[in-house]
């Protein structure tokens, strides 16, 4: 049996990511009570979120982001109550960079309908859903960790 994973069925995988990416989209038709956030501001939001403390370098590293494009994002979510810039204590020189509680309230309201609208599409749960979720969730991580440079 040839277990090789052909260019084809991972091509597959990328549409069918796509198309179920644009149906859970939150500012799609069912647009829902959230600060709306470009594409930028989401990546930059995410890294934020996932390290709190994170410096304006450390971020542009990890998101490959311009300094100029990540100083307009980080200008933009400042504004929009999303991020706060704060002193580091141990260099007042460098700043550190924390979501906010609105930023928190935003990402629960996101997950809830995220989870939602994949409950109601798979329908009758299957006793083994569980595992096929996790599993996918393994796989995509995987895909995830290989598309972004070593470190973010």
């Amino acid at each position: 049996m040839d277990a090789t994973v052909t260019d084809e069925a991972l091509a597959d995988l990328a549409d069918l990511v796509l198309r179920v990416s644009r149906e859970i989209d939150p500012n799609g038709s069912s647009a829902l009570d959230v600060v709306p956030l470009t594409g930028t501001e989401v990546l930059v939001l995410r890294w934020v979120d996932m390290h709190p403390g994170t410096s304006p370098s450390a971020t542009a590293e990890a998101t490959a982001l311009q300094r100029s494009n990540l100083s307009a994002a980080l200008r933009s979510l400042v504004a929009k109550g999303m991020v706060d810039r704060r002193v580091d204590p141990r260099d007042a020189r460098l700043v550190q960079l924390f979501a906010t509680e609105q930023a928190a309230a935003n990402i629960r309201v996101l997950r809830a309908h995220w989870a939602g609208k994949l409950r109601a599409a798979l329908g009758d749960i299957a006793d083994d859903d569980l595992d096929r979720v996790t599993d996918a969730v393994a796989l995509l991580t995987r895909f995830d960790d290989g598309l972004r440079p070593a470190g973010s």
